[in-house]
């Protein structure tokens, strides 16, 4: 599972387990993209009053029970659009198909653009998928490309010290991008997703960490490049998110 960075365009960023650098090329929505010419960058109990009962304010009336999430079928398929939101940032993008050939170079317009690997490495979401589905993105020290703000939260909480181990790798926590949502728009529907992990992990070492390659149904995994502070660094950032809601049409 280990995999080289690829020189390319004339700096490249390594994404590793087998994901390898920022490249850039023409926009390509829902289909596989294909690499441009060169001179294009490659690549966060109050204490209780006991006052006396007159005093005590009448309870406000609680608020209705929410309306239950709704879990409609949604057929597999091919995802065309992709967001990610919450507290810090809202990203929102095309999705390009790619191939599982090693070393992964997610193609395609690289900061408007992530890519679902289409076969061999996961599967297409669906309501009922059986399995993962992988997304690929770019983040680059250099340019403003589709996941830096993805790891740049994240490597955030990155310090080096206190790992947890996962299958006899050290890998990293990272709280803050729990409870983010992510929405893929197939043609069948609309699939949202809600993060439950994050972690990051030395690139050479990703693809030795059992859960990540698992194929677990109904989650989405995002694997992008490390940034910090303007440089970057030899990790990958792996976002971990599980179905909680789906609609049809």
């Amino acid at each position: 599972m280990r995999c080289r960075t690829k020189i390319a365009l004339p700096v490249a960023v390594a994404l590793m387990l087998g994901i390898t650098g920022c490249g850039a090329s023409e926009s390509s929505f829902g289909r596989e993209a294909t690499v441009v010419p060169a001179g294009v960058p490659a690549p966060n109990p109050p204490a209780l009053l006991r006052d006396p009962p007159a005093l005590l304010p009448q309870r406000p009336a609680l608020p209705p029970d929410p309306p239950a999430v709704p879990h409609e079928f949604v057929a597999p398929a091919a995802p065309t659009g992709f967001e990610m939101s919450g507290l810090m940032f809202d990203i929102k993008a095309d999705v390009c198909q790619m191939n599982y050939v090693r070393p992964l170079n997610p193609p395609g317009d690289q900061k408007h653009t992530v890519c679902w690997v289409r076969k061999g490495f996961g599967v297409a979401p669906g309501s009922d998928s059986g399995g993962t589905s992988y997304i690929l993105g770019h983040a680059w020290a250099k340019a403003p490309l589709i996941f830096n703000p993805l790891s740049e939260l994240a490597m955030q909480e990155v310090t080096g010290r206190s790992p947890e181990m996962q299958s006899g790798v050290r890998t990293f926590p990272v709280k803050a991008i729990n409870g983010y949502n992510i929405v893929l728009r197939t043609p069948t529907g609309t699939l949202t997703y809600t993060v439950t992990r994050a972690f990051a992990v030395s690139k050479s070492q990703a693809g030795d960490v059992k859960s990540l390659m698992a194929n677990i149904p109904n989650r989405v995994v995002l694997i992008t490049c490390a940034v910090k502070g303007g440089v970057d660094v030899d990790y990958n950032i792996i976002v971990d998110a599980y179905l909680t809601s789906s609609t049809a049409g």
